[in-house]
């Protein structure tokens, strides 16, 4: 069986969890996205992986809120889907994990209210 754990009795334990090693995804966004990209070029491509975490820093000045919504590809439709959204109320450093289930993912920023930001974002697929 491919992707199974066998105990010391030979029995399965469960499937087995691969992840990636972290990735950049995005760097050194300071505006909201004023559109979806127009392709799937720039978005992880999670083939083969359930998940993508993200791990996002923002830094910013008069910081009061940005939000941040997973966009999903659809390949016969040659579209952008949305999915859930986020918003963080403070800067910093925070994890979102998305259920991506093989397709390819862009993380967008849609809302931003204060000042200024700077937002980086990993990604590790598992």
């Amino acid at each position: 069986m491919a992707n199974v754990r066998l105990d010391n009795n030979s029995i399965p334990k469960g499937p087995v969890y691969e992840s990636s090693a972290p990735a950049l995804h995005r760097n050194g966004v300071t505006a909201v996205d004023a559109a979806d990209p127009a392709d799937a070029s720039g978005a992880v491509d999670c083939s083969g992986y359930e998940q993508c975490r993200f791990d996002i820093t923002i830094t910013g000045v008069g910081f009061a809120s940005l939000t941040v919504q997973a966009l999903f590809w659809n390949a016969r439709q040659s579209k952008w889907f949305g999915g859930a959204s986020r918003q963080f109320t403070a800067t910093g450093q925070h994890a979102l994990v998305v259920e991506a289930r093989g397709t390819a993912v862009f993380l967008k920023v849609t809302a931003f209210s204060g000042t200024s930001f700077n937002l980086s974002a990993d990604y590790s697929l598992g």
